[in-house]
């Protein structure tokens, strides 16, 4: 992987930890300053992002790389773009939430926290791994994602039945199973780039 086009996607990566941090700390306080603070990073996220397609563009257009070259590395783009568009949706769920005065039970706060924990974790390891290209790393990434993405789907039903049985409140019960479904997003997309990485590395 070329340098420019390595410290572009690290930098991309590291600016949407920072995003789902602020995310987090929203769903955690429901105050309105975490909220916004994470509106000001998205900006931050859309700028690390045109730069690196307008890079990415820009190298694929030479002769001696051509158009091959670049699907590898604009696969990895579109799937952090993908990331920041789950993270917005969630923004905006955070906004209804607060405006509304919409809280969780303790059981469902502690299942959407349980999800975010581990996003953070796994998108926290991307900067490494496009770094090290590291295939272990790789390897373990996929394996954490495909065992959340089983429990995560396992409270999404859990809930739906707690909801058929009036246990769950329905006016928290979309946003609770939008939070779930975005951050199931956000970890399919970070191992689509963790595999687009590992393949890279196979073929160097």
């Amino acid at each position: 992987m070329e340098k420019d086009v390595e410290e572009k996607l690290i930098q991309l990566g590291r600016s949407e930890v920072k995003l789902l941090e602020l995310i987090f700390e929203g769903f955690r306080t429901l105050k309105e300053k975490a909220i916004q603070e994470a509106e000001q990073v998205q900006e931050e996220v859309l700028i690390h992002s045109t730069e690196l397609a307008q890079l990415l563009i820009r190298k694929s257009s030479s002769l001696e790389r051509g158009k091959e070259w670049a699907k590898p590395y604009l696969s990895m783009a579109t799937s952090f773009d993908r990331m920041a568009h789950h993270m917005k949706v969630m923004v905006d769920r955070l906004k209804v939430m607060v405006k509304e005065h919409i809280l969780f039970s303790d059981r469902a706060v502690k299942e959407v926290n349980d999800i975010f924990q581990e996003a953070m974790d796994l998108l926290e390891s991307l900067p490494d791994l496009i770094q090290t290209r590291n295939k272990l790393l790789a390897q373990h990434i996929g394996e954490r994602v495909r065992t959340i993405l089983k429990i995560a789907n396992g409270f999404s039903e859990e809930h739906e039945e707690r909801l058929i049985q009036g246990i769950c409140m329905p006016k928290s019960s979309p946003l609770y199973l939008g939070l779930i479904e975005s951050l199931k997003g956000i970890i399919s997309n970070i191992l689509e780039v963790s595999g687009k990485i590992a393949s890279l590395s196979t073929k160097s």
